[in-house]
């Protein structure tokens, strides 16, 4: 028997939570203590730092059970193949790995560019410097991947002007540390919460932008390309902007390598308008950038965000919930 729908119990939508704003004490205390482990971590080795990072990325483990049990989901799913051991290293390395970059950037922060440059080894940096000789500008595409804050740094070594999008920190004393770290010469950095028109203006003046584009964004945002072989909301912003301004993708990643050192390896740039008019669109462009990313994210796994809900939201859920 069917029941008049006017008599079922309405159910109200929950109103997402608004996470409580910091107090002034506790904003200060943790500013106190990122200052005493920054002079600690200036003076610290390299094996110092390694040390550190993998305490580090065991307490944050955890600590952080909601997260944990997210990257291994994650990596069950693009990893099936895998057994539990080895996503296990996996995930623990990824800890250990996001641990000792903070720990790095936090030695680096105030380091001169040139003896940043100093500790990288670069790959196919005339791909760049191709790219910016069209007189375009660039949009210059990574991932959470690796140790992308060196490399954000050593982009001032091609004496172009740079724009990148940050989101701010909910703590306005650490935030005033970062945006003068991140603020070297000729850099200027756009709120990510308002950073559409900013963007179109610096790519009008035919600078360099850098994006970060392998988080998930939201269904009215983005479009659902594959992203590590899995249908992903993905946003297709990057392409859009090199279709209306032809102007040049070019694609980075910076890797650890031994002691204090960072591979930075530039792919083939990607020219819009030399692409055949099939893939002169959007979501091929989108997908074709994904592609990429996954590649590098499949060859060095413990190196990228699994701690990320990257497929949030997908027509096509994978997997089940973790409970």
């Amino acid at each position: 028997m069917k029941r008049d729908p006017a008599s079922l119990p309405v159910r109200r939508k929950r109103r997402p939570r608004r996470r409580a704003e910091k107090s002034a004490l506790r904003k200060r205390l943790e500013y106190g203590i990122v200052r005493v482990v920054a002079s600690r971590v200036e003076k610290a080795s390299d094996a110092q730092l390694t040390r550190w990072g993998a305490m580090m990325g065991r307490i944050a483990s955890l600590t952080l059970a909601k997260r944990r049990r997210l990257a291994l989901r994650n990596l069950r799913e693009i990893f099936p193949e895998k057994s539990d051991a080895e996503r296990s290293r996996i995930a623990e390395k990824c800890w250990s790995h996001y641990a000792r970059m903070i720990l790095e950037y936090l030695r680096m922060r105030h380091m001169p560019v040139e003896e940043i440059a100093r500790r990288c080894d670069i790959v196919n940096r005339s791909f760049m410097e191709d790219a910016i000789s069209q007189g375009k500008g660039v949009l210059l595409l990574s991932a959470h991947f690796g140790n992308w804050e060196i490399g954000g740094n050593l982009l001032v070594t091609f004496n172009q002007p740079i724009t990148t999008v940050a989101r701010p920190l909910d703590n306005e004393y650490l935030e005033q540390d970062l945006a003068q770290a991140r603020s070297r010469p000729g850099i200027e950095l756009v709120d990510r919460r308002e950073a559409a028109r900013p963007l179109m203006k610096a790519l009008a003046a035919k600078r360099i932008v850098v994006l970060l584009v392998d988080q998930s964004v939201a269904p009215s945002e983005g479009v659902v390309v594959p992203f590590l072989g899995k249908p992903a909301w993905t946003t297709p912003a990057p392409a859009r902007f090199a279709l209306r301004f032809g102007v040049p993708i070019q694609l980075v990643f910076c890797l650890p390598t031994e002691g204090s050192r960072t591979l930075i390896e530039f792919e083939k740039t990607i020219y819009v308008d030399r692409l055949p008019e099939s893939e002169r669109t959007a979501e091929a462009i989108t997908e074709r950038i994904n592609d990429v990313i996954s590649h590098h994210i499949r060859k060095n796994p413990e190196y990228w965000l699994w701690m990320h809900d990257r497929w949030k939201g997908n027509p096509e859920r994978y997997g089940t919930q973790d409970r």
